[in-house]
């Protein structure tokens, strides 16, 4: 209703039956009610802050984000309630419309945009707070896909440039060979253990070139019925070698009649083993170093838990886990997890470490069942 309109039925008040006074404020509230069912329902939070300052009017939005109830929404303090973005004596009568950003940390991380505007000739503000968490995770995740692109493209050129001399190499190593075969006395038997090996030499070379281009570029995936228990069976029997002269104890827990899920089981396979060698990896050398693997299901999904009891991770290492070619390791190359973390995504699965310095860390993936039940909006 216009301000007009109101001051003309102030002034009438006097001169109206009780009926018709009745039938006013029954329409009266009834338009309030339209009016915060139209502001409730709108998903940006609203707080209008009267001439002093004091909030007077608040939406469902703007409680659930602070997660109070209206009525202590609307006592809290005007510098609380803008996340302490600017003070209102700064504010009031200045006609200044305000935007800024804010992050959040508890009780989750959120992103916040305010914007102050002023309303009736300056005198009031509209406080617009605007949650771009989404938003904002949607880019960074369009950044990392965008910075693995670019890295797998870098590794294939590299790889492909340090690939055609090796292959020459060892082309021209085997000519060498054949060529002294047919040469006779001391020469030959002096420069052939130097020739084999640099042969062998040139083999582990090209061998680990196409296995880093293999994990590097994980390729497309060949999905198929897997069970996530034979996979972790798998991995471990061929780690065996490496953790067991280590003493390491080994504990499983895996859940009997685990759901199979529609997954590739090489790139699951490629999972595991860096996350199980990550592991024992992290444990000293001395005694009492164990791991424990636990698989479980719900309605939805397959979850697999590989815990430790090593030298865990840093607060500041664990903000910057996923950043390719950092890492922990003195011969490590930084893309262990930002590989496995890629893979697990393409599954359309969740990766998610918790970690303490000193006392060991624990990795947990859940990825969807194949008999997942899909569930649709009644037709």
């Amino acid at each position: 209703m216009k301000r007009d309109t109101l001051d003309k039925i102030v002034n009438r008040l006097e001169h109206l039956e009780p009926d018709e006074l009745r039938h006013l404020f029954m329409r009266l509230a009834a338009e309030k009610g339209l009016m915060q069912d139209v502001f409730d329902a709108l998903r940006d939070g609203l707080i209008l802050f009267d001439a002093d300052g004091a909030a007077s009017f608040a939406n469902k939005s703007a409680c659930a984000m602070f997660n109070r109830s209206r009525h202590e929404l609307l006592r809290m303090p005007f510098e609380r309630l803008v996340g302490g973005t600017c003070r209102w004596e700064e504010l009031a009568g200045s006609g200044v419309a305000i935007t800024r950003d804010l992050h959040v940390n508890y009780p989750e991380s959120r992103h916040y945009n305010f914007l102050m505007s002023p309303v009736a000739q300056g005198s009031e503000y509209l406080l617009l707070i605007r949650d771009d968490t989404e938003s904002i995770v949607r880019g960074e995740e369009d950044a990392e896909a965008e910075q693995f692109n670019l890295i797998t493209y870098m590794a294939g050129a590299v790889a492909h440039e340090i690939g055609n001399p090796l292959n020459s190499l060892g082309l021209n190593l085997q000519l060498m060979q054949r060529k002294l075969s047919k040469l006779d006395g001391a020469a030959r038997d002096a420069l052939t253990p130097l020739l084999d090996s640099a042969l062998v030499e040139t083999r582990r070379l090209d061998t680990l070139l196409r296995q880093f281009l293999q994990s590097i570029r994980p390729g497309n995936m060949q999905r198929e019925s897997v069970q996530l228990n034979e996979v972790l069976e798998r991995v471990l029997q061929v780690l065996e070698p490496e953790i067991a002269p280590r003493g390491i104890a080994i504990q499983m827990s895996l859940a009997e009649e685990l759901p199979e899920l529609n997954a590739d089981s090489g790139q699951l396979f490629q999972v595991f083993y860096n996350l199980i060698r990550n592991a024992f990896q992290s444990i000293p050398g001395e005694e009492n170093g164990g791991i424990y693997i636990q698989t479980d299901f719900n309605d939805n999904d397959v979850r697999v838990l590989i815990g430790d009891n090593g030298t865990g991770i840093s607060h500041e290492v664990m903000g910057n886990m996923y950043e390719p070619f950092r890492t922990t390791k003195r011969k490590g190359n930084g893309l262990g997890l930002l590989i496995v973390r890629h893979i697990i995504k393409e599954h359309g699965g969740t990766l998610s470490l918790a970690s303490k310095e000193g006392t060991g860390t624990t990795v947990t993936i859940t990825l969807p069942r194949a008999d997942r039940v899909v569930r649709l909006l009644p037709s």
